[in-house]
């Protein structure tokens, strides 16, 4: 996102001019052409690269009074046969960082197999959220036909102490028909890239990918 400022009352945009004329040598005359009407304090020119010029310049002057007095006088007139557009310049345009996101929060992550193909990550919430725990997250994972679960899936909470009472209170519970295993999950403590470097060692970074997770899992199996 960018934002214009006001126009400066001491810089100038003078178009118009001849492109073609060496850079060193058309300064020169811009700066003598203002010089007439006050201090000149910097003529810079616009460049398509480092030999020719848009046919702009941008003159700052001493004071609001000669930057007025250039602008009258000027206007309109002419310089090597063409006629001088005169304006107040506006300031470069400054861009305004975006938002800072809220972070994400730290999770500790529980691994859920022997899950009913039919349930759906709503149904494993449920399950965790009936003993007062704080569920941040619960993903029943599907691999390739949607309606049908590949029987495992994650549940993450706020802390550590949650995660290890839900892992106590849940191994072996009934989720629709089916007994479910729970374990630590091989990543158990998911930290956001942004805050890994504060947590030390016992953070690891969040997965990338779906695959990356599925790789995870087979790998507890």
């Amino acid at each position: 996102m960018e934002e214009d400022s006001e126009a400066s009352p001491l810089r100038l945009e003078f178009g118009g001019i001849s492109s073609a004329i060496e850079t060193k040598t058309k300064m020169e005359d811009i700066r003598t052409l203002f010089e007439k009407y006050g201090t000149v304090v910097d003529v810079e020119l616009a460049m398509y690269n480092k030999t020719r010029n848009r046919g702009l310049a941008f003159v700052t002057m001493g004071s609001p009074e000669e930057a007025l007095a250039a602008l009258n006088n000027l206007e309109s007139s002419e310089m090597e046969g063409r006629i001088i557009k005169m304006a107040y310049a506006k300031p470069k345009k400054t861009k305004i960082p975006p938002p800072s996101s809220q972070p994400k929060p730290v999770t500790f992550n529980l691994y859920v197999e022997n899950l009913p193909y039919e349930a759906r990550s709503k149904d494993l919430k449920d399950l965790f959220n009936s003993e007062d725990c704080s569920v941040v997250t619960a993903e029943v994972v599907f691999q390739g036909n949607r309606r049908r679960s590949a029987g495992y899936g994650f549940v993450g909470f706020k802390s550590k102490k949650e995660a290890e009472a839900a892992l106590s209170a849940f191994h072996g519970k009934l989720l629709l028909g089916r007994r479910i295993r729970v374990a630590r999950g091989k990543q158990f403590v998911k930290v956001p890239k942004e805050e890994s470097s504060q947590l030390g060692d016992e953070s690891t970074e969040l997965n990338s990918t779906v695959e990356q997770v599925n790789t995870d899992v087979n790998d507890t199996k």
